[in-house]
């Protein structure tokens, strides 16, 4: 006859390796959805990754066309202006405008080099209105 206390020590003995066994499966098990899981992950990013050169390449299309055209639409005009006659004196600005303008970019040269910014002169007598 087998003692009870050799049972109990086969039963615990059983128990445990059971436990044991038991958890290694389940750690198989979470193996096995983690490597599934980086999978799934990775054909989403290769999906993605194809979707994001096929832009890169319509755009690197789209680039060469237009630099192609931007190329030949500067030549162009260069070729225009080059071609182009002499502006009449009577289409000149006038020369309170020019002033005008003048002023205006000696203001946005002192506030680009953080100097302080004058005033604008008043009126002349040229853009003053008649009595």
């Amino acid at each position: 006859m087998i003692a009870p206390q050799m049972l109990a020590a086969g039963g615990a003995l059983a128990l445990v390796a059971g436990f044991a066994g038991g958890w290694t499966v389940r750690d198989w098990k979470a193996d096995s959805d983690g490597l599934a899981a980086i999978a799934k992950a990775e054909k989403q990013r290769d999906r993605l990754q194809d979707r994001v050169d096929a832009a890169a390449t319509q755009y690197e299309q789209w680039r060469a066309n237009a630099q192609a055209g931007r190329v030949e639409t500067r030549n162009t005009i260069q070729e225009i202006f080059r071609d182009a006659p002499t502006v009449p004196v009577e289409c000149a600005a006038p020369d309170a405008l020019v002033g005008l303008l003048d002023n205006q970019v000696d203001r946005a040269n002192a506030a680009a080099g953080s100097q302080p910014v004058a005033a604008l002169p008043g009126p002349s007598e040229a853009t003053a209105p008649a009595d």
